[in-house]
């Protein structure tokens, strides 16, 4: 399995609370449990980690000397700031059924636009839709602490889904 762990840089693990810690190993278990994110590279650990401008992905046990990814975070803003609006929302009311489903669907368009666009900015991750939504879950929950955007986190009421 090329990328057979994820970690999140240590600055950001060790300043992170419990729920996002939490969130970030239920992500990132996710991520490598399914099929390899990056199928080309050889057996790795992935830590990710951002500061006010990139998203960095450094790839260690790599034999590439020089093998890290970034992506500005102001290509991917747009798409994470309506995803965590639209969590907002979705944990923010008593809303109509009907009106909880238009905001789930909103948001599942809004993720996969955000997988869309995490594949062209990284053409070498794997071409699997389902694994480039995975790695756009990643992304939301680095940039964005959702443990405090309400009462549910993103992957809670996902499992809508599997009714």
């Amino acid at each position: 399995m090329p990328v057979h762990a994820i970690r999140i840089e240590e600055r950001l693990w060790s300043s992170a609370s419990p729920l996002r810690r939490q969130e970030w190993r239920t992500i990132t278990t996710d991520m490598v449990s399914g099929e390899p994110p990056w199928p080309s590279r050889e057996p790795c650990t992935l830590i990710a980690g951002y500061d006010d401008r990139h998203l960095h992905f450094v790839f260690t046990g790599s034999s590439r000397s020089d093998d890290a990814l970034a992506v500005a975070r102001a290509d991917i803003a747009p798409l994470v700031s309506e995803y965590a609006d639209l969590i907002k929302k979705l944990s923010g009311g008593d809303f109509h059924a009907a009106h909880i489903e238009t905001l789930d669907m909103a948001k599942r368009v809004v993720h996969d636009a955000g997988a869309r666009r995490i594949g062209a900015l990284l053409p070498d991750l794997s071409p699997s839709f389902e694994t480039r939504r995975r790695f756009f879950s990643l992304v939301v929950s680095l940039t964005v602490d959702t443990t405090r955007l309400g009462p549910l986190t993103p992957h809670l009421h996902d499992s809508r889904r599997a009714r």
